[in-house]
């Protein structure tokens, strides 16, 4: 196989697994009561749009979780790979595409496939 070099930059792991927890927090604690005040007899459109906003940085952080182990991860670990992409960037390939729970299904799939004789060229 080919050596993997890292490509993971710092902004990416930024936006990905560091910014998703403020807004998360902000939107709970801040603008969910706010709205619940501005908009007092259609309280479920305060919480439909907090609850979007919650999902939408929940799969971005556990894209984020992916990408620091692609950060961190020895190269000869990395190196070892018998797919391609990678596992990792089919878990985030997979998370994009599917969405976060059957995203991580099949990133954990991929992964239990990992051992001999399995191989090859695998896309979500």
């Amino acid at each position: 196989m080919k050596k993997q070099i890292r490509e993971v930059r710092v902004i990416d792991l930024i936006t990905y697994a560091v910014l998703p927890v403020p807004v998360v927090l902000i939107t709970w604690l801040l603008l969910v009561p706010l709205g619940l005040k501005l908009i007092p007899n259609v309280t479920w459109v305060v919480y439909v749009i907090a609850g979007l906003i919650t999902y939408i940085m929940t799969r971005r952080f556990a894209v984020g979780c992916v990408l620091v182990y692609k950060a961190t991860a020895p190269l000869d670990v990395r190196d070892a790979c018998r797919f391609y992409p990678t596992c990792s960037t089919y878990m985030i390939m997979a998370i994009n595409k599917y969405g976060l729970i059957i995203g991580i299904i099949k990133g954990v799939r991929r992964l239990l496939r990992c051992k001999p004789p399995n191989g090859g060229i695998d896309y979500p």
